[in-house]
Parts: structure tokens; sequence; C-alpha cells
């Protein structure tokens, strides 16, 4: 007897619609690969943009998220009002015309990219000054200010790898942590690490770069709180883990920090 197709939704898919409408375009090895950039002869450009959702799924997503905008005044507000339940507030109140650009708020006296004369980042804190927010995110970051969540719309990967977020209402990559002297290579290259296996994140040089050992180290440090907060969250005596958080030029939703974790139970 055969067993009959789920219902196909509209919305958000269920364990069982991915597993039966949208077959895995990516092995877990590949997924690995592609977070370290490894597998330049497997994609057109070795870049974490070629990890992405089934095609079919996307064109499902592109038309929720144009609904889902239209409802609540664009894609962010809907993360930070309903999906993170961090909002609505004083300054963002609930009317959905007011929700087309939310309040960010940046607080006297942290460090910016202006002080070093950076590139400035994308806004990443939909705060109200009262909350008293951290300058940067940190692995001990006070839980009001980070949400792990299941991704809604996974990529296209195994069903035995778990797709999340951490999202945060502060920096992830911000200058207090990412030293300028490898700004550029962290604006082109982004975040990532491994958990749980032998693999190494080894940090990435430009093309035509000689890295000293200084160089290289700080690189590891930018990289350590979110480690760390991986680590954390995903005991590596119990998950297998590939992480990254993207550059600001591949971030899907540049108004809220996050980062992606693929974790496989061991």
């Amino acid at each position: 007897m055969s067993t009959s197709p789920p219902p196909l939704g509209t919305g958000p898919p269920t364990d069982e619609e991915i597993e039966y409408y949208y077959a895995p375009m990516f092995s877990w090895d590949t997924v690995k690969d592609q977070v370290a950039k490894e597998s330049a002869h497997q994609f057109a450009s070795s870049d974490l943009g070629n990890l992405k959702r089934h095609p079919a799924m996307q064109i499902r997503y592109d038309k929720w998220v144009a609904e889902t905008a239209a409802v609540h005044g664009g894609i962010v507000a809907y993360l930070v009002n309903v999906r993170l339940g961090w909002g609505p507030t004083e300054t963002r109140p609930a009317t959905p015309a007011s929700h087309a650009n939310p309040t960010y708020t940046d607080v006297e006296g942290h460090t910016d990219s202006k002080t070093l004369g950076l590139p400035t980042p994308p806004s990443t804190r939909p705060l109200t000054p009262s909350l008293n927010p951290p300058e940067y995110f940190t692995a001990d970051i006070d839980p009001k200010f980070v949400k792990i969540l299941p991704n809604d719309w996974p990529y296209s990967i195994p069903t035995s790898v778990k797709h999340f977020v951490f999202w945060t209402r502060v920096p992830i990559i911000h200058p207090a942590i990412v030293s300028p002297k490898i700004w550029k290579r962290i604006e082109k290259d982004g975040l990532w690490g491994f958990t749980g296996s032998d693999r190494i994140a080894e940090p990435r040089r430009l093309p035509g770069e000689e890295d000293s050992e200084e160089t290289l180290q700080l690189v590891r440090d930018a990289h350590k709180e979110s480690h760390k907060f991986v680590l954390d969250n995903w005991p590596e005596d119990l998950w297998e883990v590939a992480w990254f958080v993207n550059p600001p030029r591949l971030q899907s939703i540049p108004g809220l920090a996050h980062g992606h974790v693929f974790a496989r139970k061991k």
C-alpha cells in the first residue's frame, strides 16, 4: 500500500513536505566543503552563496515573502515583531505602515566603523536604549539579545542535517573585534567554523597575500565568540556542526545580524 503524498502548502514547509517534494541537492560533505570553500571543482565559484534552497522551494519562498511583507510592511518587520518576538515597542508600533523601516538605535560611546575609517556595515540593532545593549555579539550574551530558531525555509540539505539560525540584536561582525588589518578579508569571507569533527577552519588568504602569524591570529580572534557560542549550544560530543556568518554582501536579511548552523546528531 503506497503512502499518499503530503498536502503541498504555501507557507513554511513541513518536514514531510521537504522529504517528499524537495530532494536534497547537497550532501553533508558538500555542505562542509562549501563552508570551508574547498570545493571550487564542484561549483562555478567557491562561495557560500552557492548554498541555497531547492529551486521549487525557492519559488514558494519568494511568493511567501512577498505576501508576508505586504501584510507586515516588510520581511524584517515580520521577523522582528512576529517570528523573533522582539517587538513591537514604543519606537516601533504595531501598525503595518510603521514596519517598513524598523527603528535601529546605536548606543552612545560604542565603537563604530567611521571611527576607524572602515566601511559602515548595515544596521543590526532593532533596539531601544532602555535595553542597554552590549556593543557586539559574544558567546555569553544575555539571552534577550539572541534567539536560536530552526530555519523555516532550510537550504537543500539531507534531512539528517538540521538548519538553524541564531539571530542577534547586536552586530556579529564589528570593528571592536575585527581588526582593521583584516576587515576587508572578513568583509569578503564572513565567519565560519566546524565543531564535533576533525575538520579545522583554516584562515583563508586573499590572492597575493602573505600572512604573518599575527594576521592569522587576528582572523582566529574574529571568529572566537561565534565559535564558542556554537560550541555552547551544540555540544561537540552530541553534534557535528558546520556554521557560518555571511559577509554583508551575501546576507539575505541585512537588517538583522544572524548566523547559520548546520548540525547533524552523532
